[in-house]
């Protein structure tokens, strides 16, 4: 009688593996079509919690409400998108998704890229990965880079970029400590070309660039700081930037044009250089 039951048992596993198949396939699906027809309400009910999301940057981003956010920034940017879906395949707890994309650009994207109009078309195969409870707790993606490609912003792709974005965040958000840590401990931080007399030279080590933003607040109050493009290659990272600021003493308000030069290392700054593109009257109000 072994045989049967051990033949029994087999069948038994296999039915409980074929409709777990079909039901994630099912999910994988539904996901699709919610995301074709903007459904992001229902779209979030297929992921869990602490799903990571490999396939819509650089860098993952971690957890349900941060993935909904970017996917909805995403649509803003896209405000008309065609999906589909051409094929579906299942293997273990993951689902292969072979699909289209066509949006046309005509809003900022990811807060940096301006509206491009430019229209992105690609095929992607997407790879969901499912917990036990049918909740999607991965994705990614075989062509990540598809849409900053055709939009011409391929320094976006870059992890470097990221991180000399996440500091500028950090600098905005006066979180200085935060900003320190994001530097190597023996980061050169040259502001020779700095409006503010006060702080310009080079600073050797997170104590002095930690005393370089002290000094900084005191000899500047910035009301404006934007960073609006960026472009990379390996390990070096050049920003432009627009800034307003008024200084002590002066009620008037300065506008400058700043290109920083960043090189990382191990994800981190390892230097920064500052060009000031100044106008006469800036040269003379630092004077």
């Amino acid at each position: 009688m072994k045989p049967f039951f051990t033949i029994l048992f087999a069948i038994i596993l296999v039915s409980q593996a074929t409709a777990q198949t079909t039901e994630i396939e099912k999910s994988a699906r539904e996901f699709y079509k919610a995301l074709a027809k903007r459904n992001l309400d229902k779209a979030a009910t297929y992921i869990a919690d602490d799903a990571i999301d490999y396939g819509q940057g650089p860098t993952p981003i971690k957890g349900r409400e941060a993935i909904m956010k970017s996917i909805a920034d995403f649509f803003m940017a896209f405000p008309e998108t065609s999906i589909s879906v051409e094929g579906v395949a299942v293997e273990g707890n993951k689902v292969y998704i072979r699909n289209t994309f066509s949006g046309v650009q005509k809003a900022p994207l990811a807060g940096v890229i301006p509206p491009t109009n430019k229209l992105v078309t690609y095929q992607d195969v997407d790879i969901l990965e499912f917990n036990r409870t049918g909740k999607i707790v991965a994705h990614w993606a075989s062509n990540p880079t598809a849409v900053l490609d055709q939009l011409g912003y391929h320094a976006y792709t870059n992890p470097n970029t990221m991180a000399v974005m996440d500091g500028y965040k950090l600098f905005g958000k006066g979180d200085i400590a935060g900003l320190l840590a994001s530097c190597t401990d023996d980061v050169v931080w040259n502001v020779l070309d700095s409006p503010a007399a006060g702080v310009a030279r080079v600073y050797r080590g997170k104590k002095e660039v930690g005393q370089f933003f002290t000094n900084l607040a005191a000899g500047l109050q910035i009301t404006q700081f934007t960073p609006f493009r960026f472009f990379a290659d390996g390990d070096e990272v050049i920003a432009l930037v627009n800034c307003e600021f008024k200084m002590p003493g002066d009620p008037k308000l300065y506008k400058v044009s700043l290109a920083h030069h960043f090189t990382m290392r191990d994800g981190r700054i390892a230097s920064f250089k500052e060009i000031v593109d100044k106008p006469q009257e800036v040269v003379m109000a630092a004077k």
